[in-house]
């Protein structure tokens, strides 16, 4: 360690909620771009340059570590998402949109969160969360409730509606890149333009079938 380090890490001694920011945004932006597994608490260390031993002070394990990571970027979507599935001056449908613009806009402005999130689903027990678990049943119980009454098509599980959303979204952010070509003209396939595809498709499939006159929504 050079005398600079060490004076560094004897200031932070004294600072240690900067401390802690500086060692979960070094742990995010490694795990983001390494995975959990490849991530060692030494090189998490380095990176925020801090002491191993700060980071055991202040999270203990590195697993320990990830969830507090995971659930800083997390905590501003719960809120957001939460009060628009509170909302009950809207109907289902409307909550869905409103739900699906949420999770859509997350993404956009977190590109960080879905590389933790592809990176979580390779790795067993990452990713999940108690909020997120909140989320999903509190979704699927505005579902039920809107195929109640007659707003929402009643033919397929509350929680599949919940599940085709947050796949038709997360899929894109984590995939465009590799589906469409090269040669793609990405004015017209952008973020918005897709957007405006889920809301277009999904929407309709979601809504009851017509009794009278068409069928094109009986999918």
């Amino acid at each position: 360690m050079t005398g600079e380090q060490g004076k560094t890490m004897t200031k932070r001694r004294y600072d240690p909620d900067a401390s802690r920011l500086d060692i979960l945004d070094a742990a995010e932006e490694l795990f983001a771009e390494k995975g959990y597994g490849e991530v060692s608490t030494a090189a998490i260390a380095k990176a925020a340059k801090v002491s191993q031993s700060q980071i055991h002070y202040h999270f203990e394990t590195k697993r320990n570590l990830w969830e507090h990571v995971f659930q800083r970027l997390f905590e501003e979507y719960f809120s957001v998402q939460s009060e628009v599935l509170d909302n009950t001056e809207q109907s289902g449908l409307d909550r869905m949109e409103a739900s699906i613009r949420a999770y859509f806009s997350f993404f956009q402005v977190n590109p960080r969160f879905i590389k933790l999130m592809a990176r979580a689903h390779l790795e067993t027990g990452l990713g999940h969360t108690q909020q997120s678990g909140q989320l999903f049943s509190k979704g699927a119980e505005v579902v039920a409730r809107s195929q109640e009454a007659g707003t929402i098509r009643n033919d397929v599980p509350p929680e599949f509606v919940v599940v085709g959303f947050l796949s038709m979204v997360s899929q894109w952010f984590q995939m465009r890149s590799k589906h469409l070509p090269p040669q793609a003209d990405y004015g017209k396939l952008s973020d918005d333009a897709y957007l405006d595809f889920i809301l277009k498709v999904y929407l309709q499939g979601i809504t009851p079938p017509q009794e009278s006159g068409s069928d094109a929504l009986n999918v």
